[in-house]
């Protein structure tokens, strides 16, 4: 028998007392952090919705080698899922990256979701497919490669998202001094 949530060690040992053998899995912990690119630019993006369809944003940043903020962006979607949001943010960031003339030398994103569609070149949902497109069309153009990175390594973006749900507007940050102060714990953490 499994169960889903752990034992204390009284109940364990009540467990045992029954003659029932207790197997428990060692756990693993496994060490998260945003690594910075070895050179040029990387940008890191994540959307964000309060329910499907809900409120949506997203967000980007922009990072050096040294981890030094070039750019960053809180976009507001209207109405939206989460799919659409994180498909949004990635448009608007490179969207960003050609009218800056940044070189990108990746893309980073938590949803699993972007990050397969953009590596077999399927829309993930037809409703997001003209901002999805000129991704696609930009990673391969520009052979930038887009990863998928754990939601830990990637939480300036998610704040740079929420940030855009919360307030409703759209706003570029050309510093790590102007983001929004949701985002500086994040920053400060990487």
């Amino acid at each position: 028998m499994t169960f889903k949530c752990s034992s204390t060690p009284q109940q364990l040992d009540d467990i045992r007392h029954l003659g029932f053998l207790v197997n428990v899995p060692p756990k693993m912990t496994k060490f998260v952090r945003w690594i910075p690119p070895l050179h040029g630019l990387m940008l890191n993006i994540d959307g964000a919705s309060k329910g499907n369809p809900r409120p949506c944003g997203g967000g980007g940043i922009f990072r050096d080698s040294n981890g030094n903020v070039s750019m960053a962006y809180s976009h507001y979607y209207g109405a939206g899922s989460s799919i659409f949001a994180e498909v949004r943010a990635m448009h608007d960031g490179v969207l960003l990256a050609i009218e800056k003339g940044f070189a990108l030398t990746s893309i980073c994103s938590d949803s699993l979701i972007l990050v397969n569609s953009l590596r077999i070149g399927v829309v993930p949902s037809w409703d997001c497919y003209r901002w999805w497109r000129p991704g696609l069309d930009f990673v391969h153009l520009h052979g930038v490669p887009v990863n998928h990175i754990f939601r830990e390594a990637n939480q300036v973006a998610n704040a740079l998202a929420n940030s855009a749900c919360f307030m409703c507007c759209n706003e570029v940050f050309c510093s790590s001094k102007q983001l929004p102060r949701l985002c500086l714990p994040a920053l400060l953490g990487d």
